[in-house]
């Protein structure tokens, strides 16, 4: 369900929780640009490889049931199932309403989706999660 403008949720107390724990890693290069109704955009200051542009990814903190953490990467960086295993979720499938993982195949980037969904995000702590170590990773691979 989408959320109103202004109404807090944890889905979007664990949002800005995510930019606090990137801006903890001292990503001078990065801005959080706040994007309504979807979230935040991560910009690179300094650009990004293979694509026009400086967006490398999203924090979408728009449903009530769930946080989406998009993030662009270079072509062939990482397969759905090396991120499943790193991650201890899912292949996206199916089913809907779990956690899970997926890469969308873009023209000239892969795009990785991380779905959180609120009975995992109650318990997660972005600061020294392996969610925290994919993004810096990705922050390595797409930014200059």
């Amino acid at each position: 369900m989408p959320v109103k403008e202004n109404q807090e949720t944890l889905v979007r107390t664990k949002a800005r929780e995510l930019c606090s724990a990137m801006e903890l890693r001292g990503w001078a290069s990065t801005k959080f640009v706040p994007t309504p109704p979807y979230g935040y955009t991560l910009i690179s200051t300094t650009g990004c490889r293979a694509w026009f542009g400086k967006r490398w990814g999203m924090i979408c903190d728009d449903r009530e049931d769930h946080l989406k953490v998009v993030l662009d990467v270079p072509r062939g960086k990482v397969t759905e199932a090396e991120l499943s295993q790193r991650t201890a979720l899912p292949i996206t499938g199916e089913k809907e309403d779990i956690s899970s993982v997926e890469i969308i195949d873009n023209r000239d980037r892969d795009t990785i989706v991380l779905y959180l969904y609120v009975s995992e995000l109650k318990n997660l702590e972005f600061k020294n999660s392996e969610i925290m170590e994919i993004v810096s990773d990705v922050r390595r691979w797409a930014c200059l």
